[in-house]
């Protein structure tokens, strides 16, 4: 078996350290996770980590970038898996119950965006990272319209409903870090009514309301 060459051996090595850092940065948080950690758990000494990444930042940034490519990716293949228009809404709505509220996920993005606060360096980051979100929203309900996207001063142009899909799937994902029992179903019924005037026709049939075990106590 040939030798890796040398970048194929740092591609790895920054993999094993986004793995461990992922690792620790969702099971532990931010703030309580160092790079000493991340460094015993991947293996490698400290200077490892720092010859790939700058700083913490960056690791975390890293990580969140893999954790958004993993999750839109899924978005991307059920937009993409030829089914039928319900068929993909039966499963952007599965994904969206187990996906919207992820406690690690949700908590890590939560606490590096109050660290952003006066850091506009991570406020680009964090910035970019939801660019990247909204623009494979905006992609895969282009993939499903059936009418033409309205003037760009229209209220609701396809970058203007993957704004409402986004602010309501950050805010409920709070929500249900904190509360899982908080409902999805603000998520689905936005995400249906996108449907209803993306697709003429398709018609709007709101979820069931929550019973009263599923709303906020």
């Amino acid at each position: 078996m040939p030798r890796p060459t040398r970048a194929q051996s740092q591609a790895a090595t920054r993999a094993d350290i986004i793995a461990a850092a992922r690792r620790r940065f969702l099971g532990n948080g931010y703030a309580a996770t160092s790079l000493d950690d991340i460094a015993n758990d991947a293996g490698y000494s400290k200077g490892a980590v720092y010859s790939n990444f700058r700083d913490k930042p960056t690791l975390c940034r890293a990580v969140l970038e893999s954790v958004h490519a993993e999750k839109m990716c899924e978005i991307v293949a059920i937009a993409n898996g030829g089914s039928s228009l319900a068929d993909q809404m039966g499963q952007i709505e599965t994904w969206l119950e187990r996906t919207v509220g992820d406690v690690g996920w949700t908590m890590l993005e939560l606490e590096f965006s109050v660290l952003s606060r006066h850091n506009p360096e991570l406020t680009e980051m964090i910035t970019d990272l939801h660019g990247g979100m909204h623009a494979t929203v905006t992609a895969a309900l282009e993939s499903v319209a059936t009418r033409p996207d309205p003037d760009a001063d229209s209220a609701l142009t396809v970058a203007a409903l993957s704004d409402i899909i986004l602010a309501t799937m950050i805010g409920l994902g709070v929500q249900r870090a904190v509360n899982p029992n908080v409902s999805i179903t603000p998520a689905i019924n936005t995400l249906r009514a996108a449907q209803a005037v993306l697709v003429p026709g398709s018609g709007f049939q709101p979820a069931p309301s929550a019973n009263s075990s599923e709303r906020i106590q």
